[in-house]
């Protein structure tokens, strides 16, 4: 299925197990630059490599979204690296720790 992802710039938490790395995974299969978040250092390498293998730009951090200030320099670092940020799939949060 082409849903017109291709070249677009998604930022996934929770991206390593369950919902959110088969959101992740379906945005490569898509042809869509991925960033994740997650945790475990492990999985989320993991997480990364198997983006990777899907031809696109993978990226990922280990972290806990409720650590607001971890993540919002998350969000942006991964804005710097991408050139902008398309798509935000808030898998385990509403990112209610991030303030402006």
């Amino acid at each position: 299925m082409d849903l017109g992802l291709a070249g677009m710039k998604a930022l996934v938490t929770g991206g390593t197990k369950g919902i959110g790395r088969a959101t992740a995974d379906h945005f490569a299969a898509e042809g869509a630059d991925v960033a994740i978040c997650a945790r475990n250092p492990d999985e989320v390498a993991q997480a990364v490599a198997a983006l990777s293998a899907a031809g696109v730009r993978a990226t990922g951090r280990a972290l806990d979204v409720a650590d607001g200030p971890a993540l919002k320099t998350w969000i942006e670092d991964v804005g710097a690296e991408f050139g902008g940020i398309d798509i935000v799939v808030s898998n385990v949060s509403a990112l209610g720790s991030v303030r402006p």
